[in-house]
């Protein structure tokens, strides 16, 4: 689809400047892409999907500009942030303009409890001045260093720190958003209340563009970095436990690896980090290393290395690179034949559930387990990692956990409304109101291409 017209660039380029309008084929194809890859069903479906023209406004009137623009020529918008997403629903499926978000990054607005934030700000940027008052974000993505807050807040879910804090969804997490509609004449509207804000929570950039977030905070901690190693899985995953329901204990991470998953980490393996054929634990705490040790040698642990909390974030090794999806990443680095799964275990069968699962696929379907409070209740979910066969293997395995008990929240498919996180109707609602000509980011709703 060809929508941009060289008199609609050369608007485009009066409204932004021409530095900030890309049009270079090898840069646009790069730019329209996300983490698609780690699904070796949707690359196939996104590898060539290349917006025409991206687009970096540097102020919120010059971004309602080019919305307008956008509508009255019934061009396509997706919004974009650092590409970190997983699962294609960055990618613009029909052209059009790629709407960056990377020079709207200001911290508007810090203090103690929270912080409002322009969409393109970094999360390292917001963790980094919160330090300085004393306080950090709640949670982030193992992407801390590149991802933005809009990008997180429409595309993420949790991460670090939501062993304690929970996700996007819980309450008192997100205090507010400010949006704009993909109108003629956009509107600016300032989002408080939280049934309102499930139109705009994981929305994948599906209902509105967002212009700024507030994001409550929390105390400051003197995290420690642990990693601890396990004869077994059980033993690792038992301790896993332990620590994470230990409401006494302050904690940040809490990842649970079955080998071969840490062979696959070359940066924690050189060193011996993570030995030869043994689980680990990686953890991010408030301890003594000497307490530490006491308590995971009473469950068989080792403490393999430690990190004081005067090191933490300031150069040199993070745990955090290892866990949640970058766990799958540094996988299929060394072995792109591999895969994965979102996968949450029932707290009181996690046992018998992986055991069953070990029993029928073996060394094909690994462990990976981030410890995580969804909606007030901690307890296990997995981003577990498959040895890819082919697309009909995926869909059993998934069938087949779903089985026993587990909820899969698939990402193998880039619409929306084939997650099973996904808000429904407040979403769809949403969108009915604020993209009434169906512009931004389209294609990654089923409903709404059943319905055309």
């Amino acid at each position: 689809m060809n929508t941009i017209t060289e008199p609609i660039l050369n608007e485009l380029k009066s409204l932004v400047g021409p530095t900030n309008v890309l049009t270079d084929p090898q840069q646009l194809y790069r730019r329209s892409q996300d983490h698609y890859w780690f699904s070796p069903v949707l690359k196939p479906q996104m590898d060539g999907k290349v917006a025409e023209v991206q687009v970096s406004p540097g102020s919120t009137d010059e971004l309602l500009a080019v919305i307008a623009l956008a509508v009255r020529h019934r061009i396509p918008l997706t919004p974009r942030g650092a590409g970190t997403g997983n699962y294609g629903q960055g990618v613009p499926m029909h052209g059009g303009i790629l709407l960056n978000h990377s020079r709207l990054n200001q911290i508007l607005e810090l203090t103690p409890e929270a912080v409002r934030v322009q969409t393109g700000t970094k999360l390292i940027d917001i963790e980094r001045q919160a330090r300085m008052v004393g306080t950090e974000l709640r949670f982030y993505p193992s992407t801390l260093m590149t991802a933005t807050a809009g990008g997180f807040l429409a595309g993420g879910s949790g991460g670090i720190g939501s062993v304690t804090w929970g996700t996007l969804w819980d309450e008192g997490n997100v205090l507010g958003v400010t949006v704009a509609t993909i109108e003629e004449t956009p509107q600016v509207l300032t989002i408080q209340d939280p049934e309102a804000m499930k139109g705009v929570v994981h929305n994948c950039g599906l209902t509105c563009f967002i212009l700024d977030l507030t994001l409550a905070l929390a105390p400051a901690q003197p995290w420690a970095q642990f990693v601890v190693a396990f004869d077994t899985l059980e033993a690792a995953l038992r301790c896993g436990e332990t620590l994470a329901y230990d409401e006494t204990l302050p904690k940040r991470l809490v990842t649970v690896l079955e080998w071969p998953i840490p062979g696959f980490f070359r940066q924690l393996t050189k060193p011996g980090i993570a030995p030869e054929s043994k689980s680990l634990l990686l953890l991010e705490l408030v301890t003594e290393p000497a307490e530490l040790a006491e308590r995971v040698a009473a469950q068989h642990g080792q403490v393999t290395w430690h990190s004081p909390h005067e090191k933490y974030h300031k150069g040199g090794l993070m745990l955090s690179d290892f866990t949640w999806n970058h766990t799958t990443m540094w996988v299929m680095k060394a072995d792109p034949n591999y895969t994965y799964l979102q996968d949450s275990f029932l707290p009181d069968r996690v046992f018998e559930q992986l055991q069953l699962r070990k029993a029928r696929y073996g060394d094909d379907l690994l462990a990976h387990i981030e410890f995580m409070k969804f909606r007030g209740q901690l307890g296990p979910q997995g981003l577990s990692i498959v040895r890819f066969h082919s697309k009909e293997q995926l869909w059993e395995l998934m069938a087949y956990c779903e089985s026993i008990g587990q909820v899969i929240a698939n990402p193998h498919t880039h619409r929306l409304d084939e997650d099973v996180r996904w808000n429904g109707q407040p979403i769809l609602d949403a969108k009915t109101r604020w993209d009434p000509y169906k512009l931004l980011n389209p294609g990654h709703l089923r409903v709404l291409e059943e319905n055309q």
